[in-house]
């Protein structure tokens, strides 16, 4: 039927009841003007719900009589505040306009035109408006965290920020998707992009339950109830690739299925993080008002679609849109109070073990650093310039020992310690090698004098503090001096330490109560030929 025989028979021009054929392939719907007054009687744009169709044709009737119409391809098309609106320009009557008519041919829900709202004025440019340059802006924002998370994942090594990562990127898909960016950016079919719509989301809440399932602390939930996240994360994208590619399977009432499953997935989150909270959770909260506000507006997708009413429906598009960002910036800090948490354990971890290798490090009774402490930083003290050795040892120890007992030796070796001890002398580094043998290492001029002075400073403290001792107990050195070998090169310790050792034991044989000197480069002289003095 023409639009002018329709128009003879005012009796069909009704959109309710049986009389009205919703499958029919060409509907007429007729918005009459009259009685508008100003930009209302003068309308230039059309913006109707964004569904596809194979013929439109927007025909203009004015109050004299004369008609102008335009017709269009759905890809002809103008996006309006979001993917799920269309505008068209109205064609330019001469009269004032009396009707505005749509003639719709093929593809579903011609509602979307009963309910066409016209306007004066574009609701946005027909290029590329400001919602549009803010949706951009917004995708920018959503994107930010993925590298924030690829950083994360290089420290931590953790599954969990390549799952925030995913999320971010299936809600920058959203947003440009929603927002009408995707078809103005990418040359893609009308059915494309309410797949990569759909399904975007969809694959966007399974990666928030795959984050969350390596995400929330050890212990905090149960194994039983762990492994549901991975069972909804599953179940949420078999809704999505049903629901997108099988909808002869629910005719009519997809909707109702798909939004019914979904909530009834999201009650089942809420429960997990609710029990993972109770177990004391320091990350459920982050999770769970990170991604209410989404649920909301799937609540009153579902409430709108279960009792058939248009009391809750509205266009989803700006609040999803905020909703995704809120979601994203919470998990993100939950993400980052992560990061930092593990930073500070890890810290921690660090210095315990700093602690326990010092620790290690040292020598019980004296407090001196031990052998092991030396000959692990014997390479780095020759690098800063330490180029002389001095081995110290105690003179008649033994017999201390047996004579007043161990407790009053361990007194003598801890006093012996003390005279030796640093303090604030940068140029000396004293080591406990065992029993009554100490080890110096020095740099600085006139080397052999100070490591002299440290050994008789030695007999003075004991005799000072160990009131029980009746005699002085004095100590013999041998010293070498290593600051002219060839080519600088690292003289390995066993071999400095056997050198000195050599002279100390000299210095034994030679009476005791003395140091004997030496370069690394002097001819060692044969043991054979010096005579022991009897201890």
């Amino acid at each position: 039927m023409s639009y002018k025989d329709a128009a003879q028979d005012p009796s069909k021009w009704t959109c309710e009841g049986a009389e009205f054929d919703w499958d029919a392939e060409r509907h007429i719907i007729r918005h009459d003007l009259t009685g508008a007054t100003g930009t209302a009687a003068d309308p230039r744009f059309a913006n109707f719900d964004r569904y596809e169709f194979k013929r439109l044709v927007v025909l203009l009737e004015g109050v004299d009589g004369s008609t102008i119409s335009r017709e269009f391809a759905f890809d002809e098309l103008k996006l309006g505040a979001s993917s799920l609106k269309a505008m068209v320009e109205l064609p330019d009557l001469a009269a004032q306009t009396k009707a505005v008519v749509f003639i719709h041919e093929g593809g579903w829900f011609p509602e979307s035109f009963v309910a066409a709202k016209l306007s004066h004025k574009a609701k946005v440019p027909p290029v590329a408006g400001y919602l549009h340059i803010f949706a951009a802006i917004l995708c920018g924002l959503l994107l930010a965290p993925v590298i924030f998370d690829l950083v994360y994942y290089k420290a931590l090594r953790e599954p969990f920020p390549l799952f925030h990562a995913l999320f971010c990127l299936m809600a920058v898909v959203q947003t440009a998707a929603v927002s009408g960016l995707l078809p103005m950016l990418l040359p893609v079919s009308y059915m494309t992009e309410l797949n990569i719509t759909y399904l975007s989301l969809d694959v966007m809440i399974a990666a928030t339950f795959l984050f969350a399932y390596h995400f929330i602390e050890d212990g905090r939930l149960p194994r039983r109830y762990r492994r549901w996240l991975l069972v909804l994360s599953a179940a949420t994208l078999a809704n999505g690739l049903v629901t997108t590619f099988k909808m002869e399977w629910f005719d009519l009432w997809i909707d109702h299925y798909y939004f019914g499953v979904l909530v009834c997935i999201f009650a089942a989150y809420f429960f997990l993080l609710h029990t993972a909270r109770r177990q004391g959770s320091r990350v459920a909260p982050y999770l769970f008002y990170g991604i209410a506000p989404l649920f909301l507006i799937v609540l009153a997708q579902t409430i709108n679609v279960y009792l058939f009413e248009s009391l809750l429906a509205f266009d989803e598009t700006w609040p999803q849109n905020f909703a995704l960002l809120f979601e994203v910036v919470a998990t993100a800090l939950a993400v980052a109070d992560r990061f930092m948490m593990i930073r500070r354990e890890r810290d921690r971890a660090v210095s315990a073990a700093r602690d326990l290798e010092m620790l290690s490090e040292l020598d019980e009774l004296t407090g001196l650093r031990n052998r092991r402490a030396l000959e692990a930083h014997y390479p780095e003290l020759v690098r800063q310039g330490f180029h002389a050795m001095a081995v110290v040892d105690l003179d008649h120890f033994k017999s201390i020992n047996d004579i007043y007992g161990h407790p009053v030796g361990d007194r003598v070796i801890r006093s012996a310690a003390w005279a030796l001890s640093p303090g604030d002398d940068a140029d000396l580094a004293a080591f406990r090698i065992g029993g009554e043998e100490f080890i110096l290492l020095l740099r600085g001029d006139d080397v052999a004098g100070h490591a002299d002075v440290r050994r008789k400073a030695m007999t003075a403290r004991i005799m000072a503090e160990v009131d029980e001792l009746q005699r002085p107990v004095t100590a013999s050195m041998g010293f070498v001096d290593f600051s002219e070998t060839e080519d600088g090169q690292l003289i390995d310790f066993p071999t400095l330490y056997a050198r000195a050792d050599h002279l100390l034991y000299a210095a034994k044989c030679a009476g005791r109560n003395q140091a004997h000197f030496g370069k690394f480069d002097d001819p060692i002289k044969p043991a054979s030929s010096i005579q022991r003095v009897a201890a």
